[in-house]
């Protein structure tokens, strides 16, 4: 036997959460139209869940759009309308100033220009009535744009879609029923991760840190996986007195499911250059604890003191030397100065 280093461990215990979890209601109420999952099934952000009739908000939509077309024809008439004005005014401006210039010369009468100046000024009011046409034209189409894009997030709301990657954990819907707005009829979890929270105590949480990986296992499938610490409270909790400390665990395969109980072994510190000894090396007896080392070929039952402990390992404070042999296997049959046969082990183990 020899000094060892050996780490420091606070065990703890806890429940698998959700990484995330939505819970999801119907924005409008109405009759089921078509139910698209069910209670496990696997969903996709975005994907349908289900739909409510919406005969009345398509035919809002639709009515919308037909005023629509109706108005890009006036809009597109107005256009033309407007152009025309346009072209008719300059052939005016062009004859004005044809004319004002011929009469300056005494070409044409006084009555030629006040025509020409006449025929300017009707042009110029027309150009104006053309565009104020086209103008109120394009505000009604624009108008129009608003209430279809209402009529489109409308009729959007009759399709339920989820908010979130992940599986259905409820669904109380049926086709052909009626839902409620004000009612939560689904909830997706998701568990791509899981997490779970532990209650630390203040003489462990300064410790912690950050990124520590941490072995958690998950008793109902005899199994251990790694964690990883992503938050830690910088306050403890009023009623526990604990501080809750994040453990985030990757769950590709969905088998850790929320509600599970897990043991979680946070390594809080190594003490170093130190006799340890297997956990099954040490006998609880008489309230005290014994170990068996080998002199000359026998057990020897020696009074020992301990300190830290992990799952593998117990720390002996006092009554052991480097160099020692002990007794690991089948020394809870052992008897002080009982003969025993030495085996072996590999570097670090007991004999």
């Amino acid at each position: 036997m020899s000094k060892t280093d050996m780490n420091k461990i606070y065990n703890t215990s806890g429940q698998i959460e959700a990484s995330s979890e939505a819970t999801i209601a119907s924005k409008v109420s109405g009759r089921v139209a078509g139910v698209n999952v069910k209670l496990g099934d696997r969903v996709e952000k975005g994907q349908v869940l289900f739909t409510i009739e919406s005969r009345e908000a398509s035919h809002n939509l639709a009515e919308s759009e037909a005023d629509l077309g109706i108005k890009q024809v006036g809009y597109d008439t107005a256009q033309v309308s407007y152009d025309t004005a346009a072209q008719a005014l300059n052939d005016a401006q062009v004859n004005y100033d044809r004319i004002s210039t011929l009469y300056e010369s005494g070409a044409v009468s006084k009555t030629d220009l006040e025509d020409a100046n006449t025929k300017l000024v009707n042009a110029r009011l027309s150009l104006e009535q053309a565009r104020l046409s086209l103008e109120q034209t394009k505000q009604e189409i624009d108008k129009l744009h608003v209430t279809i894009s209402t009529a489109q997030d409308n009729l959007e709301e009759y399709t339920v879609t989820a908010p979130i990657s992940g599986y259905i954990g409820e669904i109380d819907v049926d086709l052909g029923e009626m839902v409620s707005s004000s009612k939560d009829v689904a909830s997706i979890v998701s568990i791509d991760t899981v997490k779970v929270e532990a209650s630390i105590p203040e003489s462990v949480v300064n410790n912690i840190n950050l990124g520590n990986k941490v072995p958690v296992t998950v008793d109902s499938l005899n199994k251990s996986v790694e964690g990883t610490v992503t938050a830690i409270a910088p306050k403890a909790d009023s009623t526990t007195m604990g501080y809750p400390v994040e453990i985030t665990v990757a769950n590709p395969d969905g088998e850790i499911k929320p509600g599970m109980t897990v043991k979680i072994n946070l390594v809080t510190g190594t003490l170093q250059n130190v006799i340890a000894v297997p956990v099954d090396a040490v006998i609880d007896k008489d309230g005290q604890h014994i170990v068996y080392i080998v002199e000359d070929s026998k057990a020897k039952e020696v009074y020992v003191e301990t300190g830290v402990s992990n799952d593998s390992q117990v720390e002996i404070t006092k009554g052991l030397e480097v160099g020692q042999s002990i007794v690991v296997e089948g020394n809870r049959l052992l008897s002080d100065g009982q003969q025993v046969k030495v085996v072996t082990k590999q570097e670090g183990d007991s004999k």
